[in-house]
């Protein structure tokens, strides 16, 4: 075994409830998960230490994403129902600015050095129209609009080689955006339907698609290939990465589980139980402590890696 139960952490709002993505932020007295509240249009804050519920961000409407750069001190918010993205200082959780951006936002990815954000758009209705808004947080304003060939859902920032990469719900590919150049440089073609959670780690893409496959992409002198397939247990969403264990974390909603993959030897550890409709994760690096969001209780299932 690799995680084992350690707890639980109720949530305000009735169950059962709504969650979205979630991400750490590695302040100097500790650490605190924030999580997507969507049923109650306000982000959660978790402190890792002692597992309690602290208190919420509110009057975010039908918040979707959040992505914390813990070195810059920054925390991003896309608000769905508002067409916009919200930037919280999170060692203070002071609102910075909001912006607007296309309609309903989801996916979200940070470029450091030239401190833009990417906030990739559903569309209205959704899959209508789809886009990307890069925001640059200097002028607070949408500096380019970038269209993309279908419905995004998770994104990534990848300092290497400079890009920014977002899975493609259909056609199924991850689109890769030169960050500089603002434009689409290469479509990754998975060959699984519906990519959906992303992660990148030592230059790897993994890419969990609802036809039920962990797609592990590498790149060569050649370009990009799908190098493995592995089975999942069902359709995933939240791809999570512990880089000191080499362990990638797979929520599946239906049945409620999480599947965890070594990520050097490309092999599945095990499959933990969750609850159903548990489709989103939180990942602690200090206290190695992974967060499954359940709708019903409404909370947060903890878990330990060991």
């Amino acid at each position: 075994m690799t995680l084992t139960r350690a707890g639980f952490v109720a949530l305000p709002g009735a169950t059962p409830s709504g969650f979205d993505h979630a991400d750490t932020f590695q302040g100097p007295t500790g650490s605190r998960i924030y999580v997507a509240h969507t049923a109650t249009n306000a982000v959660d804050v978790i402190d890792c230490r002692s597992n309690a519920y602290l208190r919420s961000l509110p009057d975010l409407p039908g918040v979707a994403g959040v992505l914390i750069d813990t070195e810059r001190d920054l925390l991003f918010t896309s608000d769905r129902g508002a067409a916009r993205v919200s930037v919280f200082r999170p060692s203070d959780e002071s609102l910075l600015a909001q912006v607007d951006v296309g309609p309903r936002p989801n996916g979200l990815a940070f470029d450091p050095q030239r401190r833009h954000l990417f906030a990739f758009n559903l569309g209205e209705p959704a899959g209508t129209d789809p886009s990307a808004s890069v925001v640059s947080l200097d002028e607070r304003r949408v500096i380019a609009t970038i269209g993309l060939p279908g419905r995004p859902r998770w994104a990534a920032f990848d300092p290497r080689r400079d890009c920014v990469y977002v899975n493609i719900q259909d056609p199924a590919v991850v689109l890769a955006i030169d960050a500089g150049a603002l434009t689409e440089s290469a479509r990754i073609e998975v060959g699984a339907a519906g990519p959906h959670g992303l992660a990148l780690s030592c230059g790897r893409l993994f890419c969990a698609a609802d036809a039920g496959e962990l797609v592990v992409i590498d790149q060569d002198a050649r370009g990009w290939t799908v190098t493995k397939r592995l089975p999942l247990g069902g359709a995933p969403d939240v791809v999570m990465h512990d880089d000191r264990r080499q362990r990638l974390f797979v929520a599946v909603g239906a049945p409620g589980t999480v599947a965890v993959f070594d990520t050097e030897k490309l092999t599945e550890v095990e499959t933990v139980q969750t609850q159903i409709g548990a489709h989103t994760i939180g990942w602690d690096p200090s206290t190695a402590q992974l967060y499954a969001f359940a709708p019903e209780p409404g909370g947060a299932l903890v878990f330990r890696s060991q």
